[in-house]
């Protein structure tokens, strides 16, 4: 009936900040279009591994619905471990999105000098791409083009525009690859990011090796509800 936030610093700061947080909550299991209108899975597990720069290492995961243009949107579920660490998913290998036959998912630390975690449950949610409705709440779903780079290289972030909705109050984001060797994650690029028709983005690092947040070009997820 509820839950916890933690908000983690990774610029080596310690002071107060307040940042928006969008939430998407789906009950685990197995969705399809014969009995709830939508093809989606909603997954959770313990992962034991993890990633970092110079390390990108993932786990197999197998689908439960068969897809032709998945969307990959997760999240590190619980916090055993003190440290930070953030979810990521690619296909055939770090470069590219995950496909119709192929999804490794887990965490990661980027450039973290602290590259030890312990095992920590991650939850994710593979949604046909395209828009739909979830109990009466449309969405629209997609992996955007490989555009979506760090905030030192853009201040106004990376747009990606789509249709079907007539508003827009949620955005849950993740990368679909990993081209930067340092690490990235998907982040919403300011309080007005999100629009009926677009949601602009960055593809962020961690500050705790180097202040600098420059990024190579990504491609990322996107759920969007009204």
């Amino acid at each position: 009936s509820n839950f916890d936030i933690i908000i983690e610093r990774l610029d080596g700061q310690s002071g107060t900040v307040a940042v928006d947080v969008h939430v998407v909550a789906v009950e685990e299991g197995v969705y399809t279009q014969a009995e709830h209108g939508v093809t989606m899975e909603a997954v959770k597990y313990m992962s034991t591994i993890t990633a970092r720069k110079g390390s990108w290492v993932s786990e197999s995961q197998t689908y439960q619905n068969t897809y032709t243009n998945p969307v990959v949107v997760g999240q590190v579920m619980s916090a055993n471990d003190p440290a930070w660490s953030v979810f990521w998913s690619h296909g055939t290998s770090p470069s590219s999105p995950a496909d119709a036959a192929n999804l490794n998912t887990g965490k990661h630390v980027g450039e973290d000098p602290n590259t030890s975690r312990v095992d920590e449950t991650i939850g994710y949610i593979v949604i046909e791409a395209g828009s739909g409705s979830l109990d009466g709440i449309n969405f629209v779903a997609g992996v955007g083009s490989n555009i979506v780079r760090g905030p030192d290289n853009s201040s106004t972030g990376y747009t990606y525009n789509f249709s079907g909705l007539s508003t827009a109050s949620v955005a849950a984001l993740s990368l679909a690859t990993m081209n930067g060797i340092d690490g990235a994650f998907a982040v919403l690029a300011g309080a007005n990011a999100l629009t009926s028709t677009s949601v602009t983005l960055w593809a962020d690092e961690d500050q705790l090796s180097d202040n600098e947040r420059l990024h190579t070009t990504e491609q990322a997820a996107y759920l969007i509800m009204e």
